[in-house]
């Protein structure tokens, strides 16, 4: 994927599960590197929560804010003062499914599937991927594993 922008956006979806939405709606003050959590403020159903922040991502958050330096929205849009647009997201998603040559379906919220997917692969308590997903009934969170 060729936008250091997307590539960034897309890897912080799946690194934290976060809705797309939530993705394009983070401000680079949302970034905890002391704590090493992301706060998301006003996700569905407008409430605030806090996700885990891998040492991984931070990385490349890290590298993307020293190349991009943006001011506000951590992924702004084509004027500084708004986010990139949701559909962005999905566009280059379906840009990289097709760079990769994947047959399958792929989104942005597929991220979000896999994310708690691998958590429950990796031995996490579906309570904690319920919490970290924001979801406020526990069979949410069994469809999405």
């Amino acid at each position: 994927m060729p936008s250091l922008k997307s590539r960034t956006a897309l890897t912080t979806a799946y690194a934290t599960g976060l809705r797309a939405s939530e993705v394009v709606g983070l401000k680079v003050a949302d970034i905890d590197s002391r704590r090493k959590v992301i706060r998301v403020e006003h996700g569905k159903g407008g409430k605030d929560r806090y996700v885990m922040l891998s040492p991984q991502l931070l990385e490349i958050l890290r590298t993307y804010w020293r190349l991009a330096r943006p001011p506000n929205w951590l992924f702004p849009g084509r004027e500084e003062a708004r986010p990139i647009d949701r559909q962005v997201l999905n566009a280059a998603c379906r840009s990289a499914r097709a760079a990769a040559g994947l047959d399958k379906h792929v989104t942005a919220h597929t991220l979000r599937h896999s994310f708690a997917t691998h958590l429950l692969e990796g031995g996490t308590d579906i309570r904690i991927i319920q919490a970290l997903l924001g979801h406020a009934n526990l069979s949410t969170t069994a469809r999405y594993t």
